[in-house]
């Protein structure tokens, strides 16, 4: 693989200080290419397929870096509802047969009909993408000091 002195810089640049990590992965690829290693050897070397070593050196050379990210729209969709997640989340548990206050991530997995099934972890990733950040309750400890109802009586309000 032949590089010019420009595509060279680019690539050493992305792999030091690239983001997302992955397109360091990829310029790495492709400079130990241009170096005279054989797609086997690289693709072994960073535990990927040789096919994949081609297809990012086919793409650098038809878009330069801009052709090692990953087109949007790739991936796995999402089979989680994000309308349904907000119209469950705006009520409260109790109108849903749960004998809690709260929401929880095992209690969103039992009620809301497209996240069944997924897990604690899964249901928080749906969450994130529906634009909330789930944060557990904590129980409120007033203080650890036995005594503190009858000190607390001395300075608070009848």
């Amino acid at each position: 693989m032949d590089l010019s002195v420009q595509q060279t810089r680019e690539l050493r640049d992305v792999a030091r200080r690239g983001e997302p990590g992955y397109l360091r992965v990829k310029a790495l690829a492709l400079l130990n290419l241009a170096a005279g290693q054989s797609v086997s050897a690289v693709a072994r070397l960073l535990w990927v397929s040789r096919q994949s070593v081609y297809e990012w050196q086919s793409r650098f050379h038809a878009n330069g870096v801009a052709g090692l990210r990953v087109a949007s729209g790739r991936g796995r969709k999402g089979t989680a509802d994000l309308r349904e997640i907000e119209h469950y989340l705006r009520r409260s548990p109790r109108q849903f047969g749960l004998n809690q206050t709260r929401w929880s991530l095992a209690a969103l997995a039992r009620v809301v009909p497209s996240l069944q099934g997924f897990s604690a972890f899964g249901v928080q990733k749906a969450l994130r993408r529906a634009g909330y950040r789930y944060k557990r309750g904590q129980p409120y400890l007033h203080s650890p000091d036995p005594a503190y109802a009858e000190k607390k009586g001395l300075w608070t309000k009848p």
